[in-house]
């Protein structure tokens, strides 16, 4: 029974040893994470107004949100985040008519040269 309590009384010390505070301290790996779909400029800044959705398909991939609500609505998110916090983030919304042709891009990942709206 000694035997018991001395082993016990000595993990408890040892485990007491160890605390949050010392582990952070610990230099560790953070995960590089990539997630949505990587817009190249170039690519971006070659949409036009007119452009069909199977044409924007193949210059960006499918879209990461196809709301079912808005049918005419395509949005693609690209986000690198390390140790949870975000290094870049880009967004880019495209608009389709009824006919399935490109009529308006609208976000971050745009840069000087938006795409016209067309009627």
């Amino acid at each position: 029974m000694k035997k018991i309590c001395c082993l016990l009384a000595v993990a408890v010390l040892g485990l007491s040893a160890c605390s949050t505070a010392k582990l952070t301290q610990i230099p560790s790996y953070k995960l590089k994470i990539i997630q949505g779909n990587e817009l190249d400029q170039n690519v971006v800044n070659s949409l036009q107004p007119g452009m069909s959705r199977e044409q924007v398909q193949m210059l960006l991939g499918t879209p990461l949100l196809r709301d079912p609500f808005h049918a005419n609505r395509w949005d693609y998110l690209f986000v690198i985040t390390r140790a949870n916090e975000i290094q870049e983030e880009k967004k880019l919304t495209l608009y389709f008519d009824a006919n399935g042709k490109l009529i308006h891009a609208e976000g971050d990942a745009l840069t000087a040269q938006p795409v016209p709206v067309t009627e």
